[in-house]
């Protein structure tokens, strides 16, 4: 474990930080509390989608055919609207109902046309490149199923507490570790992926996120033992690490600093959303097996 002095922080570059990631936080809660009404949130997470997707080829496979990046970019936008529409349009089973089982088939729909769309182009335009189809599809999914997922978790029993506790938990992890990392991180956590982040860093983070399960229960009907806050709040913290550490990665191989120039003070979208992605993922899947079993949510 190498050991180095904190980065402390810089003034300037604090503030602009400061500043894009309020003017974020805002407009992401802000969609996330008007759930599907006037089909706010759905389109937001579509422009991320679209928005992430063509930062993410942008950084895998920047000379890209132009046509399999359209469809990677279409199947990414595409996932999180047809999630709501599925629920909108998909009439209510009396035995199972409809919620998250309607979202997920339609998702499952979309993603089989779009596999048969890229053997199809591949299979039969001999221009084409089997690893841009490859990184087409990864992108698209990479992007579009996680933001569909938070979609999902927003319209389930309690989604209205769940889904923008989650994603404070996120962005008070994120800034619990820059704080902790930059005043305090002496114990490198990945030196070769991400020099700048600290064991010191992560731990803060993780306490960040845990304060933050530990308020939801004054917000819901359904309280919980302060034992499944520290649960929740450190699986939220390695999920977003881990998010965080594979964008890294995706950068450090693409040899760039950022994923893009979109966020003052943070770089691109992704570089903002990477932690989001995975733990909508990781959340989805946790509600949907544990949380249906012991009753606290309906999927």
């Amino acid at each position: 474990m190498s050991e180095s002095q904190p980065a402390g922080i810089e003034p300037v570059s604090f503030v602009r930080r400061l500043i894009t990631g309020a003017l974020f936080s805002i407009v992401l809660l802000s969609a996330l509390i008007a759930g599907n009404r006037y089909f706010v949130l759905p389109a937001l997470c579509a422009v991320f989608a679209l928005i992430g997707s063509n930062e993410f080829y942008d950084l895998t496979a920047p000379q890209m055919n132009k046509f399999v990046r359209i469809i990677g970019c279409v199947l990414a936008v595409a996932l999180p609207v047809i999630t709501v529409f599925a629920r909108l349009f998909i009439p209510e089973n009396p035995v199972i109902g409809t919620g998250g089982l309607a979202g997920l088939s339609a998702l499952f729909f979309v993603v089989a046309i779009s596999l048969v769309v890229y053997l199809g182009w591949v299979a039969f335009t001999p221009t084409s490149r089997a690893r841009d189809a490859a990184l087409s599809f990864f992108g698209a999914l990479y992007t579009g199923i996680p933001l569909s997922f938070v979609v999902l978790i927003r319209e389930i029993e309690r989604g209205e507490y769940l889904a923008p506790m989650i994603v404070l938990s996120v962005l008070a992890a994120d800034s619990f570790a820059y704080l902790g990392g930059s005043l305090f991180g002496r114990h490198k956590l990945a030196p070769v992926i991400s020099p700048k982040k600290s064991w010191e860093g992560f731990f803060a983070g993780t306490l960040g996120s845990i304060v933050v399960w530990s308020i939801l229960p004054f917000f819901t009907h359904n309280p919980y033992s302060f034992w499944v806050a520290i649960f929740v709040g450190t699986l939220v913290s390695v999920a977003s690490l881990v998010g965080d550490l594979f964008e890294s990665r995706l950068k450090r191989e693409a040899n760039v600093k950022d994923s893009g120039t979109l966020l003052p003070g943070h770089g691109g979208l992704l570089d903002r959303i990477d932690s989001i992605l995975l733990v909508s993922l990781v959340m989805f899947l946790l509600l949907s097996t544990v949380g249906v079993l012991l009753g606290v949510v309906t999927i």
